[in-house]
């Protein structure tokens, strides 16, 4: 269990809008550029999307915004990392859904083995599905043969499907986006927060969104 993450953040697709109010100390987390393997994994989702439905198109700013409000595009915190295939390191794990910080009760549904408890669901990953939803929806984007949470070609995807299949729309529109948004977590300021970012991302030159290449000192 990750102290500083559980006890930070809310609940996931019920609440886990506070995950983006961490404090952040990096400079360029704090004004949310993208680091450059996470936007390889939101325009892989992003191109994947008609294979959820034949009519469903995410733009990747919309899961480029989802991921700054939820997770920081999964470096929550100075100790977390996004590893070059996508995995989030040490993987991100909500407080226990157990009806306490303003959380819903949501009990068990995966006996633990996806989020590593047994009595409460916990919220998993960048994109902070519930294991309920994981199982759902959860897509293998990057075909290792795993679903996997924790890694963001795999969460985009899942992210994808999350909001083609429970609230399909013209998410080009901002009224519908919104609504969906509002679907993936039952937060009107979440959305708002989401939207923001979203403009943010299809409006500024892309150098400026994303975030400086780490430098090669193997040299």
């Amino acid at each position: 269990m990750l102290v500083l993450a559980a006890a930070a953040i809310g609940v996931g697709l019920f609440g886990a809008f506070l995950l983006g109010r961490l404090a952040v100390t990096a400079p360029q987390l704090a004004e949310g550029r993208i680091p450059p393997v996470a936007y390889e994994a939101y325009l892989a989702a992003s191109a994947a999307a008609p294979t959820v439905t034949a009519t469903c198109a995410v733009d990747w700013t919309v899961l480029a915004g989802i991921a700054q409000v939820e997770s920081h595009h999964g470096r929550i915190d100075p100790d977390h990392a996004l590893a070059a295939n996508g995995d989030v390191v040490p993987p991100i794990r909500g407080s226990a859904l157990d009806g306490t910080r303003g959380t819903r009760s949501v009990l068990d549904t995966d006996g633990g083995e996806l989020d590593g408890d047994a009595e409460w669901d916990r919220a998993m990953g960048p994109l902070q599905f519930i294991p309920e939803t994981w199982s759902e929806l959860g897509r293998d984007g990057n075909g290792d043969g795993v679903a996997d949470p924790d890694n963001l070609y795999d969460a985009g995807p899942t992210a994808v499907a999350h909001l083609c299949v429970r609230t399909p729309g013209d998410y080009m529109d901002r009224a519908q986006l919104r609504a969906a948004l509002v679907g993936y977590n039952a937060s009107g300021r979440y959305a708002e927060e989401v939207l923001g970012w979203v403009e943010r991302y299809r409006t500024e030159p892309l150098a400026d969104v994303l975030e400086s290449p780490e430098p090669d000192e193997s040299g």
